[in-house]
């Protein structure tokens, strides 16, 4: 961003060209965007981010927490910390794992119905 808060369409372009929606269709998609209309838009994702943004907070929270303590805690202290951070990191590096096989069916599902447009309609 240009630190003005806005999101220029190049930006938006460079972020979410997938090589499935032509330029055109990127413009179209970028404009339709509406404050307004995104929890429309967002769907069951509303919630998913809601949840995702105050587990940000939390690890964020627990990590300065740990940073500030881990040296000064016993050795049963410092072995559930290590104990937390893995579990933490594995829990979700396996979410990490579901939602990239997800992105790549839908990737694949649209790059499939992309090349089956009609002629005449791909661009």
């Amino acid at each position: 961003m240009h630190n003005d808060g806005k999101l220029s369409f190049e930006e938006f372009k460079a972020y979410f060209a997938d090589g499935i929606l032509t330029t055109d269709e990127l413009r179209e998609l970028f404009y339709s965007i509406d404050g307004r209309q995104t929890k429309y838009h967002l769907g069951e994702y509303l919630d998913v981010l809601s949840a995702l943004e105050k587990l940000n907070v939390a690890v964020l929270k627990a990590m300065d927490k740990t940073k500030e303590e881990y040296q000064g805690s016993s050795v049963l202290g410092q072995f559930v910390t290590r104990f937390m951070l893995r579990e933490t990191s594995s829990q979700l590096l396996s979410l990490q794992m579901s939602l990239q096989c997800a992105m790549d069916a839908v990737e694949a599902q649209s790059k499939f119905w992309f090349f089956r447009k009609p002629s005449g309609t791909q661009k």
